[in-house]
């Protein structure tokens, strides 16, 4: 923990700030908090000095964070209506902790309440916003961090593996995903890394399609789109399944999305432009007459957070380098027939890749 703080402190003199805030906002920061001090709670801040970093909760999770909490002074807050309230008033009154100058915080994981406490309480700091500092520091995975991706991704695959064999007509979506998730916590997960996607005919056009009450039927498209976490590492896998026979228009949409997936992953390697991946990608679905048909960007990080940096898109900026590890996953949307996406987590190693999945790439068609 003492190294990746060092690396923040190192970061944060470079935009001119002092003192750097991470609060936990939704899943962003609970992932931050963890990866900084090891804390897991759903209360708490980290202020991160130049010489220092203090963590301060409320009682509730005294026991929590003396136990987790490492490289960090922990203080818990009293009399505090919330935890913006409880933290700004620590700051004040508490003599033990110091800090001056201008305070960054992450847009991203900070609530505007937080922000607003901020500004009422220290209105001589400058709060100066700050972009993915934290992820910066982090996309690159060392060898622990590979193995604990790599073990949430066994998991993944080994669910996905069990829930192919109970797919049948009449099912609706819900039952699959919470089949999914049951498994993932079976299996060693924490807890799923975003709510399962299952859906299934013309539902599985929508790319974030989360499990609905719809019925699956024979002829079906159904896309998974699933992960967990273990041990604060995350997997995220998207298959796309027949319930029974494919017809022909299937197998061709199929057919191109994954053409598209792999001739992706072949292409990563350091120093390849995150940008160029995505084209090559890209350039396969628009010659096969569906360019307008792939509606998002290729993939990103996983690591952490499962959705992270790198970014890989067509407006992307950066490098792939040794130790990323990212998702690849092209797809094609067609409104009214269905939808294909092919996702795989994939190493960034020194001569190339490795994918860390090993769930079929091949159409699948479920007999029924």
């Amino acid at each position: 923990m003492q190294q990746r703080l060092d690396a923040l402190r190192k970061k944060f003199r470079t935009l001119g700030v002092s003192n750097f805030i991470i609060t936990r906002f939704e899943n962003f920061a609970q992932g931050s908090l963890r990866y900084l001090c090891g804390y897991t709670g759903s209360n708490g801040v980290l202020l991160v000095t130049n010489q220092d970093a203090y963590f301060i909760t409320d009682g509730r999770y005294i026991s929590q964070a003396k136990e987790q909490v490492k490289g960090a002074k922990v203080f818990i807050y009293s009399g505090g209506k919330s935890i913006s309230d409880g933290f700004t008033r620590e700051l004040k009154e508490n003599k033990a902790i110091r800090f001056r100058g201008r305070i960054g915080f992450e847009a991203r994981g900070t609530s505007a309440e937080f922000y607003r406490a901020m500004q009422t309480k220290f209105p001589n700091s400058e709060l100066v916003e700050t972009t993915d500092v934290i992820e910066k520091i982090a996309e690159i995975r060392n060898d622990d961090e590979i193995q604990l991706i790599q073990k949430a991704v066994d998991i993944t695959d080994r669910v996905f593996k069990e829930v192919l064999g109970l797919i049948k007509p009449g099912q609706k979506e819900q039952e699959l995903s919470a089949d999914i998730t049951y498994r993932h916590i079976m299996y060693g997960a924490e807890k799923n890394s975003f709510d399962p996607i299952v859906a299934s005919g013309h539902r599985s056009a929508l790319p974030h399609g989360i499990a609905s009450d719809k019925v699956i039927e024979k002829g079906d498209f159904i896309t998974f789109d699933i992960g967990c976490y273990y041990k604060g590492y995350a997997s995220d896998m998207t298959r796309t399944v027949v319930l029974g026979k494919a017809t022909d228009k299937q197998k061709e949409v199929y057919e191109v999305v994954q053409k598209a997936q792999l001739k992706a992953v072949e292409a990563i390697a350091p120093g390849v432009k995150c940008a160029d991946l995505d084209k090559i990608a890209r350039d396969i679905i628009k010659e096969a007459g569906y360019g307008d048909k792939f509606t998002h960007s290729l993939g990103h990080g996983v690591g952490h957070l499962v959705h992270g940096r790198p970014v890989l898109s067509w407006a992307a900026l950066g490098k792939l380098k040794p130790g990323m590890v990212v998702t690849v996953e092209p797809g094609v949307y067609i409104e009214g027939f269905g939808g294909v996406r092919i996702e795989d987590d994939v190493l960034v190693t020194e001569s190339g890749y490795q994918v860390l999945n090993n769930s079929p790439r091949d159409l699948i068609e479920i007999d029924c």
